[in-house]
């Protein structure tokens, strides 16, 4: 194998696939070696050998590539450095205390409505708190005594510091004026035509979005549901595809937690929320959008982890919901219940890393325009139709892929049905709950 094929990899049609990072990152798919420093890390505290400790727990965190953490050991005393997403998170344990902290934006004017905010702010904060430091950076910070943090409470602490200052930069620095970035020399640069093919992306889905709900057969009022699972189906895929950082990604979250939210409000209403926060995101400047778009590394996720089991007591609870818009010939709503499916999954779960790669090779199958304006080179289309051939081949090489870890992991592919867009969703759906995802004896 070649080192560009190790780099990018394969597809299924033995062509280069361009290096694109999709989704929220997880940090649950640890091997077996990372939850064994785990436990020693846990051991060794309570031994009350706190050194060691630490510099076990730091060993967890590391990705297999190693480039998220790193850490100089100084005898009587550890410094750490942690990526996350934007945010390069600094500090230090001695024989008395831990300090950890992430510098946020730099200040060039004091502005009352920002330093509200934070205040505002810290009332969520479990472990960490906004402040000022002596050079005008807003930072976050973490303090504490050394004999209280476990590595139970130092994994929290550093997850809320490191996820919260990632998040809040973007925004805080879009919202208030005076503010620079900071500590942005890891981001890795995306190329201009890829974020102008995302942009391209994310307007045209939108305006779909709304013009289905403004115009389109299914009335809003008396079928609220379908409508709920289209709108949110594509907020879902937008942001699993196009991985917005700062405020778009923030107001994909925001619908999310309004939608689910028990606040009285009943379907039509909500969906009716959902489109007038569509309608602000339709507005966004290419140039707002391409700030948003970047690569990074990341050290903690967003997403729980969740159990196979889990994930087919969800499918099963959706997808007979869509037979009366297929019934009815609305297939453009009976599609976007899978759709919903796939993308809730991948929005909310950290699911076992085999699933997550066929929830995402549906997302190849289905939106075929913008991989291929991606570049990527599998074909799986015939025309405007499907492809059976090539996109078994396809699920069959994700297969062989993760068989030494999951040798029984075996889609049935005979399951498909390629009569149409329709009910090739829904079959790939079932298909997914048919896995058998034990993983190999140690």
């Amino acid at each position: 194998m070649s080192i560009l094929s190790k780099i990018f990899g394969r597809n299924s049609n033995g062509k280069l696939d361009p290096k694109i990072g999709f989704g929220r990152y997880s940090d649950s798919y640890k091997t077996d070696e990372k939850y064994d420093f785990w436990d020693k890390a846990v051991t060794e505290f309570e031994n009350k050998h706190y050194h060691n400790s630490y510099k076990l727990f730091f060993e967890y965190l590391k990705d297999k590539d190693e480039t998220n953490v790193f850490t100089t050991d100084n005898g009587d005393s550890l410094e750490f450095t942690i990526f996350q997403g934007s945010k390069k998170i600094t500090g230090y344990t001695t024989d008395k205390r831990v300090f950890a902290e992430s510098k946020i934006a730099q200040i060039n004017d004091k502005h009352i409505g920002f330093l509200r905010k934070l205040v505002e702010m810290n009332f969520n904060l479990r472990f960490s708190r906004y402040a000022l430091d002596n050079e005008n950076n807003i930072t976050m910070v973490f303090n504490s005594f050394l004999l209280d943090t476990s590595p139970y409470k130092l994994y929290y602490a550093l997850k809320e510091l490191s996820t919260s200052s990632d998040k809040q930069d973007d925004i805080l620095i879009k919202e208030f004026g005076g503010l620079k970035p900071i500590n942005t020399g890891h981001l890795r640069e995306i190329k201009s035509d890829e974020k102008a093919i995302k942009y391209n992306y994310l307007i045209a889905e939108i305006e779909d979005s709304i013009q289905e709900y403004e115009t389109g057969k299914l009335n809003t009022v008396n079928f609220p549901g379908g409508i709920s699972y289209f709108l949110l189906s594509k907020v879902y895929k937008l942001d699993y595809l196009l991985k917005p950082e700062g405020e778009t990604m923030a107001r994909f979250e925001k619908i999310h937690m309004n939608f689910f939210s028990k606040n009285g409000s009943g379907p039509h209403e909500k969906n009716k929320q959902v489109v007038k926060e569509l309608k602000k995101l339709v507005k966004t400047k290419r140039e707002d959008f391409d700030r948003e778009l970047y690569e990074v590394l990341s050290t903690f996720g967003v997403t729980a982890p969740t159990s196979y089991r889990q994930y087919i007591t969800f499918a099963d609870g959706e997808l007979p919901k869509m037979e009366w818009y297929t019934d009815n010939n609305h297939p453009k709503i009976a599609r976007a219940v899978p759709d919903y499916i796939v993308g809730y999954s991948l929005f909310n779960y950290a699911l076992p890393v085999p699933l997550k790669k066929l929830l995402h090779a549906y997302y190849e199958i289905m939106e075929p325009t913008f991989f291929k304006d991606l570049k990527y080179g599998f074909k799986l289309r015939k025309g405007e139709g499907l492809h059976p051939q090539t996109i078994k081949k396809h699920i069959q090489a994700i297969a062989k892929k993760y068989q030494l870890e999951y040798p029984y992991f075996s889609p049935n592919v005979k399951l498909l049905d390629f009569t149409s867009e329709v009910l090739f969703s829904k079959s790939f759906i079932e298909m997914t709950r048919e896995l058998n995802l034990t993983k190999r004896s140690r």
